[in-house]
């Protein structure tokens, strides 16, 4: 299980969506569940009971690095903002954590995990579970269980959860459950980065970490990405935080050995000769093992 803090901001609810390149268009697609979740807190608040309140589940399907992480963290702190829950932290399990060696196993597994707790939940790779003997049938009923049980309890606003994984098995898997796919209103894709984006995304994950880019280091490390990109089709925005963090350690070196200490702007500053003539492959299976690390 992964624990992601974060300080929710109350400026824009999809604000770190928007901040960075290529999530424009989910930030487009949460806006119109936003919407529906302001209008019923209106109501709320004006005195009328609602009985049927509407489910804050979503479903992220798209590839590793796509950004799904951190979009839920933005969806984490919008619900909190709005009062649908009390922490808004992001708590990350591995769909694999939830299906146990026996079905009871696998329900106190789900049990424990899908309870109020004021944050939001997001399983990822939900979508390995149409690989188990029964195409996950039995983890999809208790889900679809506890997420019912969880709306009758008084605390039901403080329950949320988001399952990501890839597209087309994820889907196929939510049309043989429709009872549970219709507690998760909306499905978001997300289709990755072209290169370009990818060379804004390490700007913006640069500019996020103190640094600013030299004109000719934000050539260079388009350069390196669109390299690195080409053939793949993957979009992954992994590439990108390896990159700034091979970058890092040799911008750190420079400075550290430089004859005199830097100013300000010279700590802060990427050259050119700090970014790498290509992106080592460093232990790249690593990134999948540390989920929500990334973006």
């Amino acid at each position: 299980m992964t624990t992601l803090n974060g300080t929710c901001r109350l400026e824009n609810d999809t604000g770190e969506l928007t901040a960075l390149p290529g999530l424009e268009a989910i930030s487009n697609q949460l806006a119109g569940l936003s919407t529906v979740l302001r209008a019923e807190q209106a109501r709320s608040r004006a005195g009328i009971e609602i009985r049927r309140p509407t489910w804050k589940n979503l479903v992220f399907t798209g590839g590793p690095g796509a950004g799904k992480s951190r979009a839920a963290r933005a969806v984490a702190c919008q619900y909190h903002d709005l009062g649908l829950l009390r922490y808004g932290q992001l708590i990350e399990i591995p769909a694999a954590d939830l299906a146990g060696a026996t079905p009871r196993e696998t329900g106190t597994l789900i049990e424990e995990a899908i309870k109020p707790s004021g944050d939001l939940l997001m399983i990822t790779d939900a979508h390995t579970w149409q690989a188990l003997p029964d195409r996950g049938q039995h983890v999809l009923r208790c889900v679809y269980r506890q997420l019912t049980e969880a709306r009758k309890l008084s605390r039901h606003d403080d329950l949320a959860v988001i399952l990501a994984g890839q597209a087309g098995p994820l889907r196929g898997l939510l049309r043989a459950s429709p009872a549970l796919a219709a507690r998760f209103p909306a499905i978001i894709d997300f289709p990755g980065y072209i290169p370009g984006q990818l060379a804004a995304i390490f700007t913006t994950l640069a500019a996020e970490a103190g640094f600013t880019l030299t004109a000719a280091a934000e050539r260079k490390a388009a350069a390196v990405l669109a390299h690195a990109e080409a053939g793949q089709a993957s979009g992954n925005a992994r590439l990108a935080v390896r990159l700034l963090t091979q970058v890092t350690a040799a911008q750190a070196r420079r400075i550290t050995t430089a004859p005199e200490p830097p100013g300000p702007a010279g700590l802060s500053a990427i050259t050119e000769a700090d970014i790498p003539g290509h992106l080592h492959p460093e232990d790249p299976d690593a990134d999948d093992q540390r989920p929500g690390q990334y973006l």
